[in-house]
Formats: structure tokens, sequence, C-alpha cells
């Protein structure tokens, strides 16, 4: 019997509402929509009194009550994953037709928060070097900058994507991939005097520039998630800034030591 066959109790709303959340948040939604799912499930339910509290790192859901019940979930790790947030959207839309009992809906939303993306890391890889080569053809390169930037984005991907396994903070991944990104650039430039260092470098950052949380950003903006909007662009801001220290780390290290040496 699934979520309609029985009424759920208040503690067992707030659970599986604060999964969907999880799940959703973990995953690149925009706090509004996270709101959004949480607020329409608990209203299904009955219980119109809970609200919701949702920031890029917290999910409060709770009530005015000084007895009333609680929960509090605090978010570390976020990655973008399209195809949880579409499995998690299409559950609560079509709560009527659910097929599975409270206990089993808990812990498909934890599968759904642990599901790792339809894309492997390798495929990443790749599709960060082709789009790193065609923006460099784009800025005008010749076939020597298309394939710099190739082997540019590519290889700084991958670093990027090793240094996810040790969960560092965001600014230092960043800040990593941007040096590599301008050590590699130079090298190529080095070996190949036809290559031009800018459209490899431009090319090989598009991939890595934050989008996606300045979009999330903006869209928490116009639907009045202030704090939301401001902490999402400015994260964005810092993606981009780290990057970009990282770039002129590796730059400034070249001219004024590295020429020397090469020489």
């Amino acid at each position: 019997m699934g979520l309609e066959g029985a009424p759920l109790s208040r503690e067992q709303t707030l659970h599986i509402a604060l999964g969907m959340g999880k799940a959703l948040l973990k995953n690149g939604a925009e706090t509004s929509r996270v709101e959004d799912t949480i607020s329409r499930f608990c209203h299904t339910h009955g219980y119109h009194d809970i609200h919701v509290f949702v920031t890029p790192t917290v999910i409060i859901l709770g009530d005015e009550e000084s007895e009333g019940a609680t929960i509090i979930s605090r978010i570390r790790y976020r990655s973008t994953n399209l195809s949880v947030i579409s499995a998690v959207n299409d559950f609560s839309y079509n709560l009527s037709r659910w097929p599975l009992n409270y206990k089993e809906t808990l812990e498909y939303l934890d599968e759904l928060r642990h599901k790792a993306p339809p894309y492997g890391k390798w495929r990443v890889c790749m599709a960060s070097a082709i789009s790193s080569a065609a923006f460099a053809a784009m800025l005008g390169g010749n076939s020597h900058d298309f394939i710099a930037a190739f082997i540019t984005g590519g290889l700084s991907m991958v670093l990027l994507k090793q240094l996810g396994g040790y969960r560092p903070s965001a600014f230092w991944e960043n800040a990593l991939s941007g040096a590599a990104i301008g050590a590699l650039a130079i090298f190529c430039c080095e070996m190949d005097g036809e290559c031009t260092r800018t459209n490899i470098i431009v090319g090989a950052l598009m991939p890595f520039l934050p989008g996606v949380a300045f979009t999330n950003g903006l869209r928490d903006y116009m639907a009045g998630d202030l704090i939301s909007g401001n902490s999402r662009i400015a994260e964005a801001m810092l993606f981009a800034t780290s990057i970009a220290i990282g770039l002129a780390f590796s730059l400034l290290v070249w001219y004024h030591w590295g020429w020397k040496l090469w020489a």
C-alpha cells in the first residue's frame, strides 16, 4: 500500500519531506524549488502549519509551537545531478499513484541522495576537453590551439575530479584547476610556437565557470529568497575568483622564473 493508502503521522511527513529536500539540494536544485516541493508534500498530507526554511547549506522544518517538532539538516557537500531532481519531482507530483510505503519511500530517497551521476568521471573529462577545444576554435584559434585547448581542458578536469575525492574546499579545487590551466597552456605554447596562449586559456576556462550556481542565485532572487540568492551569487563569484587566482599564480611564476629555467 502506498503513501496515500494510510495517513502519515506528523513525524513521518517531516522525515519524508526532509529526505526530498536533501535529495534536491544536494544535487543542484535551487532553494525555491526545494521549499515549494517540501511545502506541497506537507500540505498534501494535511499539515498546513509546517514552515520551511532553506538555504544552500541548511534545511529547517518546523512550526511555531514551543513544543512542536523541528528538524534541521546541514548540507555540507553539493553537486549537480539533474536526474535525481527529476526523480524527486516525479515523486512529488504523483503521490496518488506512489506504490511504496513509508519505510520503502525513505529507503528510495536515501538511494537517490547517494546515487552516482549517470555520466562517469572520464566522460566528464572528455566532454570538458571537447568543449574547451570548441571554445578555442570559436575564439578564432587555429588547429594548434584546438589541440592544445583539448589537452589543457581535459587534463585540468582530470585534476579537479581527482581532487574531488579528497573533499577539499571548493576554493582550493578551483584555484588548483586554474593553476593547471595556466601551466598547461604555457607548456603547449612553448612546445608549439603556433599556439595562441589567450585562446587556449579562455577555451579551457569555459567548462569551469560557475554558470549553474549563478543562474540558481538569480532564480532565488526572482523567487524572493534573498539570503539564498546572495549566497549562491557570492559562491559563484568566489569560484570565479579562485580560478582567476590559480591562473594568475601560474602566469606570474612563469614570467618571473619559469622562462629563465626553460631557456
